[in-house]
């Protein structure tokens, strides 16, 4: 039987979902009470691997048990185990053709920025902005990255990871309410990092450090020693991940590409 679970999480207190050597990764604590409920060992495979300090409001994971159990059932099991900074939203049986991790369409992250007053109560969950930004330029900059682009000056991952960098951005918005911004990105995949580094190209831009030229250039010419600024994980927000409707749909455009 294969399950699909939808969750939210406060990443502060974890190195990040994927289990390393250094500290408590979300993975552990999840495959833990995964072992409570099942007695055995279960290995869980995420929908993305969003690294230390950055939160989700739909991270998705699949596993696979010889044991039945209820959705909403699950989805209370787990919940009952697990700290109060992580959460279950959603437990439900789904195909063994399902994979929370290929089978994806698109994901939506958002970064919050804090542009006031320092707010204590925004700390770790907000970039807390010291700078007066020029957020008409800083709109403009985004509309460069939409459209299907090579990434590589926006990234960490390397060639030997990934050869092939070239992702579709179909969203790149300025929301601003308040003191608070946001930035909201939605795209058919995103490489290590490239979320924060195309938010943090963007702070530069609006404080006058880069030009919408400078952008056009990391994009027309993509290479791995770009200058850029990969800005705090701490407002970056995992939230929501749209999968194929079905596994047909997915191998189709797998197969059109």
């Amino acid at each position: 039987m294969r399950y699909k679970v939808t969750l939210a999480y406060d990443g502060n207190n974890y190195v990040g979902f994927q289990s390393q050597k250094n500290g408590l990764a979300i993975q552990d604590v999840l495959e833990k009470a995964l072992k409570q409920i099942f007695g055995e060992d279960i290995r869980i495979n995420m929908a993305s691997r969003t690294d230390a300090g950055v939160h989700a409001l739909g991270q998705v994971f699949h596993f696979d048990s010889d044991k039945t159990m209820d959705g909403y059932k699950l989805k209370g099991a787990i919940n009952a185990l697990i700290p109060k900074d992580i959460h279950i939203l959603k437990a439900e049986k789904v195909s063994k053709n399902f994979h929370a991790r290929f089978m994806v369409e698109e994901k939506t992250y958002e970064y919050k920025i804090n542009l006031g007053e320092y707010d204590v109560f925004k700390h770790g969950y907000a970039y807390q902005c010291f700078y007066k930004l020029d957020l008409d330029l800083m709109k403009k900059g985004a509309e460069l990255f939409i459209g299907k682009h090579d990434f590589s000056s926006f990234n960490t991952t390397p060639y030997s990871v990934k050869a092939d960098q070239t992702r579709t951005i179909t969203e790149f918005k300025l929301i601003k309410k308040g003191d608070l911004l946001t930035i909201r990105v939605t795209g058919d995949g995103f490489l290590r990092n490239m979320v924060r580094i195309m938010v943090g190209t963007l702070i530069d831009l609006g404080r006058g450090k880069k030009s919408l030229d400078d952008i056009k250039d990391m994009l027309a010419t993509p290479k791995k020693d770009t200058r850029r600024y990969n800005i705090d994980p701490n407002g970056l927000y995992l939230v929501k991940i749209k999968y194929y409707k079905s596994f047909k749909e997915y191998l189709r455009v797998l197969n059109s590409k």
